[in-house]
């Protein structure tokens, strides 16, 4: 089977099994291709990943329920595309096919996200909710390890989430950055299986660590944390925030102007973190300790099997 295929970004895909959802699309080549499908034909949805900056071959078979042009801008000048699809069936193509006219999925065969899972290979799908955020708790003695992944469903907007009781199968640290690394590739793929868990376990510990290189180094406190998939809350950005506000209204109130008030807020928070937390000034070092003593996270490399573990410890999807 062969169709036309529409990239998406950010991972915002229909619930296969009758999610509706409504878009606009302003590039003329796929709006074309839509017009060409048709209403009543399929269409294959796949994510187009901001971290690879390439298409992620597992996607979403819906149909197409309507098609309408209407105006975006107030003087009614400039018009554009609509389109409301439905759902059907999760299913991956073995390659694209690109013409001056069309961009085609070919051989397309259906996936079974829960034949995957009772199979060995435990994935979560993210197609018909957004992830917005997470958070990790753990029992006094360490163990007990629950991750909560929240966020919305993409056709009501109502608060859906996923938790997993992990127990003792890895350490609170670890299971931070795993927390961060499922947003993360529910984002880009909406999927998350152990190769794209391990794969944004990577990226994010390399760039929070940079984050931390980059906050010591120029003296941008406010960089503490900050990623492509979005901002990391935990001990060393909360006090980074606190310290700045509070280092910046002591220079305001000292009578320095507002550029000058920033810089010396900076430079201080950044002197009161490293001091209080013992993180080193030396280049290397300090974006390691910053990672694992200041934002509570573990960059060790993670076995494939522990993965799939933690993984069947979560629900297919929100709705489960």
């Amino acid at each position: 089977m062969e169709v036309y295929a529409i990239p998406i970004i950010n991972g915002v895909l229909p619930r296969p099994d009758g999610g509706v959802l409504q878009g606009i699309f302003l590039d003329p080549f796929y709006a074309n291709m839509l017009a060409n499908a048709g209403v009543g034909n399929n269409i294959f949805l796949f994510p187009l990943s901001s971290d690879d900056q390439s298409p992620y071959p597992v996607g979403v078979l819906a149909r197409i329920e309507d098609l309408w042009v209407d105006s975006i801008s107030q003087d009614n000048s400039t018009r554009a595309l609509f389109a409301r699809v439905i759902g059907r069936e999760r299913y991956k193509t073995k390659s694209f096919s690109l013409s001056n006219e069309v961009l085609l999925a070919l051989d397309l065969e259906r996936v079974d996200i829960y034949e995957l899972r009772s199979s060995g290979y435990p994935v979560i799908c993210g197609a018909g909710w957004h992830p917005s955020g997470g958070y990790t708790t753990f029992s006094s003695n360490r163990k007990d390890v629950e991750i909560t992944i929240y966020g919305f469903d993409l056709e009501t907007g109502r608060d859906v989430a996923i938790i997993g009781h992990l127990g003792k199968e890895i350490e609170p640290e670890k299971a931070h950055t795993v927390e961060h690394a499922i947003i993360r590739s529910l984002k880009n793929y909406a999927m998350c299986t152990p190769k794209t868990l391990r794969e944004c376990i990577e990226r994010e510990t390399e760039e929070l660590k940079w984050s931390v290189e980059i906050g010591i180094a120029k003296k941008l406190p406010e960089v503490f944390g900050v990623t492509r998939s979005g901002f990391c809350g935990n001990p060393l950005t909360q006090m980074a925030s606190y310290y700045l506000s509070e280092e910046f209204k002591n220079q305001i109130e000292s009578g320095e102007d507002i550029l000058e008030s920033l810089t010396a807020a900076r430079s201080k928070t950044v002197s009161r973190l490293t001091k209080e937390m013992d993180i080193s000034s030396c280049k290397g070092i300090r974006q390691l300790q910053g990672l694992k003593k200041g934002m509570f996270h573990d960059d060790t490399p993670e076995e494939m099997q522990v993965l799939r573990r933690v993984i069947t410890k979560f629900p297919a999807n929100p709705w489960n």
